[in-house]
């Protein structure tokens, strides 16, 4: 019952929902707060068999005009009312927000952390949230406190994965009834491809040319010595040379630079775009692996060289969005 009326209320305009259809809305810096009517409470199906058996009961009652099945009755009826109350309540004025999302490679899972935020004095007990594919996660906030909860969405395919809309319900204290509230949330993250299984670099990708050698204060090998200059760090100063009187000298270093390694979107083969992009993928994952410095070229843009996490989430966003248009 509470599908089907779920499915009719998506399948109306926008203009033709009941106020509250209207869904809210949330995102990393605005939180969503779930008001009375937004929310829904209808029977689930234990309490449908439940209302049933009470029915049943209450014919019983009045057929043999029995006092102690009246008062059970009416005492369980006072229960499903109660439990009506708390499951609405499990779920009023609670805040939903965006806590992070983190990205992935196809065929793997993206997740993304809500932050539900409890401001009354009160624990809301078994909290489902739960994505439009069907992934679900549950959780309790105890009283002024937060709980975070998060959804991990199968990522098939690269480029952009959004959360969309979610759905919050519980069927606390009794499982009789379901309530539950729509909420959108404004969050997206990137999908990077596949990596492709370990293959040797492309010649033209093996450096840009004989590996660079630089003269530099606390590099690590020893290079020889020069004469002092103002400035120069007394750590570096050779101090048994001026006690033999050969007066002040300073200590040089050689710092070896691995040569700039570019990965260009020429040397890759494969019999379509994804595969190639797999190639990418995995030449960059296997040089930051390395503390390689690398750059990347592909059909209309270039990422100079550079090294590191920042360097490496650049180039694989670069991957995870080739061909999306502007």
């Amino acid at each position: 019952m509470a599908l089907t009326l779920h499915r009719w209320l998506d399948a109306l305009p926008s203009w033709l929902r009941p106020r509250g259809t209207r869904y809210l809305g949330a995102s990393g810096k605005q939180a969503a707060t779930l008001h009375g009517h937004r929310i829904f409470v209808l029977p689930s199906k234990q309490g449908l068999v439940f209302l049933g058996v009470l029915f049943l009961m209450l014919m019983g009652a009045i057929n043999y005009s029995n006092s102690m099945a009246f008062v059970l009755t009416f005492w369980l009826g006072s229960v499903t009312l109660v439990s009506l109350l708390y499951t609405y309540r499990n779920l009023a004025k609670l805040e939903i927000r965006l806590a992070g999302a983190e990205s992935c490679f196809a065929g793997g899972h993206a997740a993304f952390h809500l932050l539900l935020k409890n401001r009354q004095s009160r624990q809301r007990f078994d909290i489902e949230a739960r994505s439009a594919d069907g992934t679900h996660a549950t959780t309790s906030v105890a009283a002024d406190d937060h709980s975070r909860v998060s959804l991990a969405l199968p990522a098939r395919r690269r480029g952009r994965i959004r959360l969309g809309r979610i759905t919050l319900s519980s069927r606390y204290p009794l499982g009789l009834f379901r309530a539950w509230a729509y909420v959108d949330m404004e969050a997206e993250t990137l999908v990077y491809p596949r990596p492709a299984d370990h293959t040797p670099l492309a010649p033209s990708g093996q450096g840009s040319g004989e590996r660079k050698e630089t003269h530099e204060e606390g590099s690590d090998d020893f290079h020889g010595f020069r004469p002092y200059h103002p400035g120069d760090s007394p750590r570096h100063i050779n101090w048994k040379a001026l006690a033999r009187g050969q007066g002040l000298v300073t200590k040089q270093f050689q710092r070896h630079q691995a040569p700039e390694l570019w990965f260009d979107w020429n040397d890759t083969h494969g019999a379509d775009i994804e595969t190639r992009l797999s190639q990418l993928c995995r030449w960059l994952l296997d040089a930051d692996s390395q503390q390689q410095i690398y750059g990347l070229r592909l059909p209309g843009q270039t990422l100079p060289p550079a090294q590191g996490k920042k360097q490496l989430e650049q180039c694989l966003a670069r991957l995870a969005l080739f061909g999306e248009s502007a």
